[in-house]
């Protein structure tokens, strides 16, 4: 035989081969690509899950925050309220501000907090 007619023969035969071998590879990657194709979806949906999640914690915690800055607010307001009754309660005792009268109950001691000197019980005692 001529070298080129040995050469298509042994083509073909590797043709033949291939075919068969090929339908059970183009099997095996159709499933890989399906099983993937599957995965691909499943942690897609998870991601959009997730981002939903994360929306809706951030909307929750936008909200407690501005609840916590009104509150901040409304704290603030009634502290210089108290203060303001606190000063015109000492002004009319006479007591100047920088007196400093160490006004406790026999059983528990001033705790100094802001501007004021205030028992634990929370009574307000004097100015500091």
């Amino acid at each position: 035989m001529p070298p080129k007619a040995r050469a298509r023969t042994h083509a073909a035969l590797v043709s033949d081969s291939a075919s068969s071998v090929s339908t059970t590879d183009d099997d095996d990657y159709r499933q890989k690509r399906d099983r993937n194709n599957v995965a691909v979806k499943k942690s897609r949906e998870k991601s959009r899950q997730r981002a939903r999640e994360t929306a809706e914690k951030m909307d929750r915690l936008r909200r407690e925050n501005d609840e916590l800055e009104q509150r901040t607010v409304e704290l603030a307001a009634e502290l210089r309220t108290l203060k303001d009754l606190l000063l015109s309660r000492a002004a009319r005792r006479g007591v100047a501000k920088d007196d400093k009268p160490p006004l406790t109950s026999p059983s528990q001691e001033p705790v100094r907090a802001d501007a004021q000197t205030v028992c634990i019980d929370h009574e307000y005692t004097s100015n500091s």
